[in-house]
């Protein structure tokens, strides 16, 4: 087998001057990263020391052109990345009050984005060659290196929103210095392994390989080492890290690294920065160095604590359980030092849970807005957590304190309601699922003694409750493009594209796979095999309540009504300004 690995930073991967293409072959998926994962790249790279490993690229060289076997949704998103910084200094660039030197500075990186983005500076020939529609509009923001404007009628495409998340939300807020240095001291530094084998079925037996279960050294290996070398007990270490011990008996090793990040931010730094991988192992030797091998104990004291928040409990409520369904995690380090200072900072369990209510709140707007980013709420939360420590702020004032300032990073109802007024699911399904349940919760009354809640309950591994779309997703059979598209499917799959993931289309069902691509009326009228009770749309569930069930059709300007509807409902339990009780 003719293996031939490199380690290239970007620069090298996208070579100024260099010819070679790297295509996506038709086998292959379109781009399907989240906003989260984009930005959790975007932060790895921002917050780790220049030269950070973001992973592989596995390429066949076999018809003469780089075909990548593995890795294209992360080479996809750094692309979107350059484009995303091409456009942001541009137009600082182009602004009248930008200094000659700052111009300068930008231009020399605008023109350098544009060669490692095409191949010979021409517009044709993109570096990067991806899938059909995922390829047009590549092709289509690839115009802003021409100079010319993008042409609309894409900002309902999944790849158009992942490209303008990284645009106007990742980016825009940074000044022109942040962008270079982004840009040539970080992104450009990035390294990826490049694995070049000319063989299509080798290719793959590396990329079996690659994805394989190894059991790699972690930083969490490393600090066991430097406690042992403290004198430290194996058999506390061992009490460490059964705390995070999941139903196969073994240590959740990712969890674990989260909770030594996280006690780090929570406890022993003075900074809103955060603590990254890479800086783990320096960080704990310090720590240990300092504090001795006893230093374990408050350790194992505050992993019983941090277990209660990055849980695996599948409640969806307005809790602990609920809030780490909602990519909480930079709120992580706050919560986890409020809790363990709960005596010192005076405050009970009902104080604990209104703030738990506020954090929950923020996320879920934040979840859909899309702002503020990751790494600014993180900041936000660190802020908090050391203006408590700094101002002593205990009891009232304390819970008083964190409501303001959650009041003012929280997305306003203008935002919100913009954010509701597109597509929700497919921005985050969790997010999507908890709002759905906690209104159901709030104002529906199907649940009660005689029928308990079961919207948390799992029927084998599954979820027994699971969001269903009433204009269906994928392929529309004849009857639904007949219904929002007149018999015209492409008029159908634009208006699918616009409204399918939208609240207004989105409800509750325990029998999601019998209801599928079906008609309205047969969502209306279906019936539990089992027992033949009618159990479709009907369902007298709060969430069903606003589906009109004396029309023939569900078409879009049902789903537009029923969204107005279920917005303002949404409004009064996800509130704008949390007051404290």
């Amino acid at each position: 087998m003719d293996i031939t690995p490199k380690t290239l930073p970007l620069a090298s991967v996208f070579q100024i001057g260099a010819s070679n293409k790297y295509i996506v072959p038709v086998y292959q998926r379109h781009y399907s990263w989240r906003a989260e994962q984009i930005e959790t790249l975007f932060n790895d790279i921002a917050n780790e020391d220049s030269g950070y490993y973001v992973g592989n690229l596995l390429i066949n060289t076999e018809e003469g052109h780089d075909s990548i076997i593995d890795g294209q949704q992360r080479l996809t998103t750094l692309s979107m990345l350059l484009l995303g910084l091409y456009s942001n200094m541009k137009s600082i660039a182009n602004k009248p009050e930008t200094s000659e030197d700052i111009k300068a500075l930008l231009y020399q990186d605008i023109g350098d984005i544009k060669r490692q983005l095409l191949v010979d500076s021409n517009i044709e020939t993109p570096r990067l060659q991806l899938l059909d529609k995922d390829q047009e509009i590549f092709k289509n923001l690839l115009q802003q290196l021409e100079g010319q404007k993008i042409v609309p009628g894409y900002g309902n495409y999944a790849f158009f929103k992942r490209y303008k998340y990284i645009e106007d939300n990742l980016l825009s807020d940074m000044t022109a210095h942040q962008l270079h240095d982004f840009y040539q001291n970080k992104l450009n530094k990035i390294e990826l392994l490049q694995i070049s084998v000319p063989n299509l079925n080798d290719a793959y037996q590396v990329f079996a390989s690659l994805n394989s279960k190894g059991v790699p050294l972690t930083p969490l290996d490393l600090l066991k080492n430097i406690y042992l070398s403290k004198h430290g007990d194996a058999v506390k270490w061992q009490k460490l890290s059964d705390v995070f011990v999941t139903d196969n008996d073994q240590p959740d090793e990712q969890k674990m690294t989260r909770f030594v990040q996280n006690n780090y931010d929570a406890f022993e730094t003075e900074s809103v920065s955060s603590l990254t991988k890479g800086k783990i192992v320096k960080s704990y030797q310090r720590l240990f160095d300092k504090n001795g091998a006893e230093y374990i104990d408050k350790l194992i004291e505050r992993a019983k604590v941090y277990m209660k928040i990055d849980t695996d409990s599948p409640e969806y409520t307005y809790s602990l359980a609920g809030l780490a369904k909602l990519d909480a995690t930079t709120s992580y380090p706050f919560l986890l030092n409020v809790l363990v200072n709960q005596v010192e900072y005076q405050i009970d369990e009902s104080q604990i849970d209104q703030v738990i209510r506020m954090v929950i709140n923020l996320f879920i707007r934040r979840n859909f807005v899309l702002t503020p980013k990751a790494s600014n709420l993180r900041s936000a939360f660190n802020g908090m957590r050391k203006d408590i420590t700094d101002n002593k702020f205990r009891g009232e004032n304390l819970v008083s304190y964190i409501a303001r300032k959650i009041n003012v990073i929280m997305p306003s109802n203008q935002q919100f309601e913009n954010a509701l007024n597109e597509g929700i699911y497919d921005k985050n399904v969790h997010t999507t699922r908890f709002l759905l349940i906690s209104l159901e919760r709030k104002f529906g009354n199907y649940f009660h003694n005689g029928n308990p809640d079961s919207l948390d309950d799992y029927k084998g591994n599954k979820l027994r409750w699971s969001i269903e779309h009433i204009l269906p997703q994928g392929n529309l059979p004849k009857y639904w493009v007949d219904i929002i598209g007149d018999g015209n499917e492409s008029v159908a799959e634009e208006n699918q594209r616009k409204n399918v993931h939208r609240l207004g289309n989105l409800t509750l069902t325990p029998y999601n796979s019998g209801l599928g691509q079906k008609t309205f009326q047969e969502k209306l009228l279906y019936k539990d095999p089992s027992n033949d009770a009618k159990v479709g749309l009907t369902l007298p569930l709060f969430l069903n309540d606003s589906i009109q069930k004396n029309v023939k059709e569900f078409n879009i300007e049902s789903i537009e009504q029923r969204n107005n509807e279920l917005i303002q409902k949404v409004l009064e339990i996800v509130p704008s300004k949390i007051e404290a009780n």
